[in-house]
């Protein structure tokens, strides 16, 4: 049996320079070896809609799958209007169907988020940890990684984190591994 822990990431933003996308590569620079990695492009599953959801479309499925597989789920978020973006709520409401089958419940998941702005995504964050606790989703109150004003902090295509954010993040990995460590008995998450 694999003792490695998986954690995979998602990025609330589809943009092909995202910033947030560019944080989780950042973030996963710091992972301990005993962990795996995974990033989900999940920019081609549809619009959620009821109507289409028995059979599932393959796309979700395949989303569904890939997160079922992970014991951490990692989120980078942006702010979009005070709050998380569209297609990253649609990514979350196909995770959690069918009703009764979502692939959410009993995970972990750490939220970190960069913006171009001051605001650093505080209130993306605060919503986002709220609709996630509503679906059974264990995620640690700190630390807390905001990053402001992150377009000063890309070099050559990539974000760099200072001494001070990468603490943070070590913290927030260290945490994060912790918690899904109580969570597991004999590989199964309870």
């Amino acid at each position: 049996m694999d003792n490695k822990l998986k954690l995979i990431g998602l990025s609330g933003s589809h943009r092909k320079d995202s910033i947030n996308k560019k944080l989780l590569d950042a973030v996963v620079q710091e992972l301990p070896s005993d962990v795996t990695y995974e990033y989900v492009d999940y920019s081609n599953v549809p619009v959620f809609n009821q109507d289409h959801e028995e059979p599932l479309p393959s796309s979700v499925e395949d989303f569904k799958e890939k997160v079922e597989s992970a014991d951490i789920i990692l989120i980078a978020t942006p702010e979009y209007n005070g709050s998380i973006p569209g297609v990253l709520k649609n990514g979350i409401d196909w995770l959690s169907r069918p009703a009764g089958q979502s692939s959410l419940k009993g995970k972990v998941a750490g939220i970190v988020g960069a913006s171009p702005g001051r605001g650093g995504t505080l209130k993306s964050q605060l919503h986002l940890r709220e609709s996630l606790s509503h679906m059974d989703v264990e995620v640690p109150n700190q630390p807390r990684l905001m990053l402001s004003f992150v377009d000063e902090k890309i070099q050559d295509g990539r974000l760099i984190l200072n001494e001070q954010k990468r603490d943070v993040v070590q913290n927030l990995i260290k945490r994060l591994i912790d918690t899904s460590n109580r969570y597991k008995k004999d590989g199964v998450l309870v």
